[in-house]
């Protein structure tokens, strides 16, 4: 069983590792079946080439997501991501984008699911971190996972209770 826990920044990295790492960057409050199906597919990849899987998440002072949001502080974001089976390890990231951990941590692939597909050009934090990614030799991955969000669980659940 692994202990909970997560990577701070300022943070070295894994030197002198050879296995390529797939970094999934995020909010992950409210983790719900989208954001599952995509790590699941991310772990698929990653075990097909014996590769690592990472989580960073945004920090709660850098969720820009709303009023009242993360609704979910980061230490628990980060220990419900810790627990899964597909995440090797979880990085709190106090940062608004995903380009210090894709600098600090130099990712094979960066993985983003289905809902960034094709919006690099109109998304100016994806553009920065695909970037980002490509400029230490990355690439960036799209996963075919269903599209939820939690904001869509949210306001369902608020109608529902009116």
């Amino acid at each position: 069983r692994r202990t909970i826990g997560a990577i701070r920044f300022p943070w070295s990295g894994d030197r002198g590792r050879s296995r390529p790492v797939f970094l999934c960057h995020g909010c992950f409050d409210l983790l719900h079946i989208g954001h599952l199906d995509h790590l699941m597919q991310v772990r698929k990849l990653a075990d097909q080439q014996h590769g690592i899987v990472y989580v960073s998440i945004t920090g709660d002072e850098f969720v820009a997501k709303g009023p009242g949001r993360p609704l979910m502080p980061e230490e628990e974001r980060a220990a419900i991501l810790w627990a899964l089976k597909c995440v090797d390890r979880v990085v709190i990231s106090p940062f608004f984008t995903g380009v210090n951990a894709i600098n600090t941590i130099k990712p094979r692939w960066y993985c983003k699911g289905p809902d960034y597909y094709g919006k690099e050009k109109t998304d100016p934090n994806l553009a920065v971190e695909v970037q980002a990614v490509r400029a230490i030799g990355g690439d960036i991955l799209y996963t075919t996972s269903p599209v939820h969000h939690s904001t869509d669980y949210l306001e369902r659940y608020l109608n529902a209770n009116r």
